[in-house]
């Protein structure tokens, strides 16, 4: 009886002290030996091309300041930089204050009109804007970027979030970097990436624990992309362990009570 409570205790010890394997947490492992410098050339960054319900930051300036201001309203007050973060720094000013390509592909600009922006890069659309706001006004000098370069990741990183990027380009460590980091559970060679392309969802699977990744046309992440690293298999486990503790205690509780008892009475 008493070689059966040990043994009990022996694996609920076991369950209790598991740990994962350094390498199933090491990114881009198979680089290693005596060479200090590897090349390692990932795919071109994708264009991302704008759509429907995009939000867009437009700025037209000319030589009129009474023009600017009607074109560029955080222009107006004393403080320009304070007033275009207050207007843009948060994802509420960004949708209140950008401008939404509508359902048709189109932004409606004052003064100008509409103009289709659906289906442009960013420099095509700043092309495109300033061919037609010199229709208007006298050497216009036009810029175009995105106020929604969201991405969303989740699963085993440190901080699961909805995060912003206002960079031209955004990469998979990247986005793990602004999580704060995996967690030490997390399955590296299992990442999914699931994309929107023509109103259909696309996965893909990427490992980053060897050099692959940059090969992965999903390397490079573009708005709306949902990324999710998933957990290890001891992660299952340890989620058990509270209960096969609980359960070995109570088994090895009654162990030792049945041999107290019979050690009384016999």
């Amino acid at each position: 009886m008493k070689t059966a409570a040990i043994y009990l205790f022996t694996i609920s010890l076991f369950f209790q002290f598991s740990c994962s394997n350094t390498q199933e947490i090491t990114m881009l492992r198979d680089i290693s030996g005596d060479r200090s410098i590897y090349e390692l050339s990932p795919k071109e960054p994708p264009e991302y091309r704008i759509k429907p319900a995009d939000i867009l930051y437009l700025k037209i300036l000319t030589l009129d300041p009474e023009i600017n201001e009607i074109f560029n309203p955080s222009k107006t007050g004393n403080n320009n930089q304070s007033s275009t973060a207050q207007m843009y720094g948060s994802p509420a000013g960004q949708y209140l204050n950008g401008y939404i390509v509508g359902n048709d592909g189109t932004v409606s600009v004052p003064i100008i009109g509409k103009i289709e922006m659906a289906g442009l890069t960013l420099n095509e659309a700043e092309e495109r804007l300033k061919a037609r706001a010199e229709e208007y006004l006298k050497q216009p000098s036009v810029q175009v970027k995105f106020l929604n370069y969201k991405i969303t990741i989740a699963g085993e990183v440190r901080n699961p979030d909805l995060l912003y990027n206002y960079e031209k380009n955004v990469n998979i460590f990247d986005a793990i970097s602004m999580a704060n980091g995996i967690t030490d559970y997390a399955d590296l060679t299992n990442i999914l990436v699931v994309r929107k392309s023509n109103g259909t969802s696309h996965t893909y699977k990427v490992n980053a624990t060897n050099r692959s990744i940059y090969s992965s046309e999903v390397f490079y992440l573009l708005p709306n992309d949902f990324v999710y690293i998933p957990p290890t298999n001891l992660k299952r486990t340890r989620d058990n362990t509270n209960v096969y503790s609980l359960v070995l205690s109570a088994v090895s509780t009654l162990i030792v009570v049945g041999t107290a008892l019979n050690n009384n009475f016999f």
